[in-house]
């Protein structure tokens, strides 16, 4: 009766031919089967294999001091992952050989690059792995923190900083400004093909999957980090991080920066008058060589104070010639004079930060025209909107006259931070406005930046003129080293996340981090930077996953606790979550309003699990680094707020 059914159309052959003997059907079962493996065998056949003996690293005969890092790098993780050691050479031997090229050499292709772009290729006999590593611009400027790339190339202790006896004492990291594209892409290769993660800069910070075999099947990508400009003010040795980050070396917190892409492309912007004083008013005796000529009349009238305090005549004519000289003398390759900020193609113009605005007759003119230009009570607003941006403007004209490609950089930021909306800014300004993403728990503050930020970001549609900005994750623990008090961790990483993704959308070549963050918080900002399409969530489930092992569960629910307590309004005092103005976290809102007794109970039963589910000493070693890092810091801080009350 089966014989006798309607042939299915799969396997139809079967079902009409039953006279056919069962040696016969076994063939072409077989036949059939080995049809249908083809491509996996084929794809295996493909595979390019690292093999012990057989794979070298190759990297041309003059290579530059990134691909050297590379090629040291990649070699470094490796041995770690496969424990198999490849030996790095400038020429390919004749005895056939696995290759992984490393930078451009007379053995691969020729490439024209864009900026800090980079191409993994993977064939079945050779990996290439190289980019943009020319550096086309001028080496000379300060950057936001004061570093010259020149004084950036580290030498470093690789054999120490890494571990391992048999690596180089001595290596030149590239500065994080300069062209390192092969190195971006060997850091690429290690995380999305060995699976290592460079979650901090001490060995007990990074994962390395250990695999006995690793097959690579054919790709050739070419990407580039999203953010051209990805840098920040160093906090590492910051409550919280400095333990997160097991108290690593200067080594190796300069080597993990590399690997985390930090740098770029070279910009910055800060405030860049404080010389000003020693150069025009009187000879400083500490440093007397700064004094070029007297000109009171650059200085702000019926102001005193010293350089950092006392502010300047932005309407004077004479002063708005010198800023833009000074530009000038930079961009001709002149050394930078006192605490001047410029690096690249942009020369910083940012006043000094306070408003000790000039009292002449002019400048009271323009101030006048901005002084209701406020919302509500905000830090950030335009009450000096068209003073300083009329000031910028003809500073920035000056410097077009004579430099037509360079440009003027400039901050939004405080009293200014508005778009003057019925001016036409030259278009060789470059704006970065001022945002405090943490402090978003406060309503009001986040509809206020927002609202100015889009304003310049449609300006910038329109102008064409380069958006950067700076973002504030110092707060709250800034807060709490200037006022003396311990705050209540602001983990935020979900609302950081949703900035960026916004910010990346909106085109915004880059982002200086006034304050890092913690330790999952910067290592998931840095990975967006690179690609902002990565899902956080993801990143974070990974991220307990790999580094607390069996503890991950209770480290996880620790660190999602603190952020839905500090991000969430209705956690705060009732104004906060109404009214119009600028708010940072006090001692009263950490630990009354945040920090609970509740709250804290609950935080400390995590903590108590966690340290009970570790099984090994380097997951105890890692969990013991927030229970120091972030627990013990918040206990201390309650303490000490219930005492200071019971006085």
């Amino acid at each position: 009766k089966k014989l006798k059914r309607e042939p299915s159309q799969v396997g139809s052959k079967l079902l009409l031919y039953p006279f056919l003997n069962k040696k016969m059907l076994m063939k072409k079962f077989i036949l059939y089967i080995t049809l249908l493996m083809m491509p996996v065998l084929c794809s295996a056949k493909k595979a390019f294999v690292i093999e012990k003996d057989r794979t070298i690293i190759v990297t041309g005969e003059q290579p530059s001091p990134s691909v050297i890092l590379a090629a040291h790098e990649l070699q470094h993780f490796i041995k770690q992952s496969l424990d198999i050691h490849l030996p790095i050479v400038s020429e390919v031997p004749q005895q056939p050989s696995k290759i992984i090229f490393v930078g451009g050499s007379k053995y691969t292709e020729k490439v024209r690059f864009k900026e800090q772009e980079y191409l993994i290729e993977i064939t079945p006999e050779t990996i290439t792995l190289m980019g943009q590593d020319e550096n086309f611009d001028t080496d000379g400027g300060r950057d936001n923190n004061g570093i010259t790339p020149s004084k950036d190339r580290t030498k470093i202790n690789y054999s120490q900083s890494t571990g391992d006896p048999s690596a180089p004492a001595e290596l030149t990291l590239p500065s994080i400004y300069d062209a390192q594209g092969t190195c971006y892409a060997v850091y690429d290769f290690l995380e999305n093909y060995l699976g290592i993660r460079f979650y901090g800069p001490d060995s007990l910070n990074i994962i390395v999957p250990k695999q006995k075999n690793l097959k690579l099947s054919p790709v050739r990508i070419m990407r580039a980090p999203v953010l051209k400009y990805r840098d920040g003010s160093y906090s590492f040795d910051w409550p919280m991080m400095k333990e997160q980050y097991f108290n690593a070396t200067s080594e190796n917190l300069q080597l993990f920066l590399r690997r985390i892409r930090f740098g770029g492309e070279k910009w910055a912007a800060n405030h860049a008058f404080t010389a000003y004083q020693d150069r025009f008013l009187q000879k400083n005796p500490e440093r007397p060589e700064l004094f070029e000529s007297y000109h009171p009349e650059y200085f702000a009238a019926g102001r005193t104070g010293g350089p950092h305090e006392r502010q300047f005549c932005y309407t004077n004519r004479a002063f708005i010639e010198q800023v833009a000289q000074d530009a000038r003398d930079y961009f001709d390759g002149k050394p930078l004079k006192g605490e001047q900020i410029a690096l690249g193609d942009y020369f910083a113009i940012v006043p000094l930060d306070n408003a000790n605005w000039c009292q002449c007759e002019e400048c009271t003119r323009q101030l006048a025209i901005d002084k209701d230009n406020i919302r509500g009570e905000h830090f950030n607003c335009g009450t000096a909107t068209h003073y300083l941006w009329t000031f910028i403007n003809n500073v920035a004209k000056e410097v077009k006259k004579t430099h037509p490609n360079k440009k003027i950089s400039a901050l939004a930021y405080h009293v200014y931070a508005y778009m003057p909306e019925d001016m036409t800014l030259e278009d060789n300004i470059s704006v970065a406005p001022c945002l405090h993403p943490r402090n978003y728990w406060a309503p009001k503050m986040k509809e206020n930046e927002v609202d100015y930020y889009k304003k310049w970001i449609e300006e910038s549609k329109k102008s064409g003129r380069p958006v950067y900005l700076w973002n504030y994750l110092c707060f709250p623990t800034e807060r709490g080293l200037v006022q003396n008090f311990h705050v209540f961790p602001g983990f935020s990483i979900h609302e950081v996340a949703g900035q960026i993704k916004m910010y990346a959308k909106d085109k915004v070549r880059g982002i200086f981090l006034c304050g890092i963050g913690e330790q999952l918080d910067f290592y998931i900002t840095m990975k967006l930077y690179d690609n902002p399409s990565l899902d956080p969530d993801k990143l974070i489930d990974e991220f307990f996953t790999s580094y607390f092992g069996k503890a991950a569960k209770p480290m996880s629910d620790f660190y999602d606790k603190i952020e839905s307590v500090y991000s969430d309004s209705k956690n705060y005092p009732s104004d906060i979550q109404t009214k119009d103005a600028q708010f940072h976290q006090t001692e009263s809102i950490a630990w009354e309003y945040l920090g609970t007794d509740k709250v804290m109970e609950e935080l400390e039963k995590l903590v108590h699990k966690a340290q009970a589910a570790a099984s090994t000493p380097v997951e105890k070693a890692r969990v013991d680094s927030w229970v120091t890092g972030v627990w013990e810091y918040m206990t201390t801080g309650k303490a000490k707020y219930i005492s200071k009350k019971n006085k």
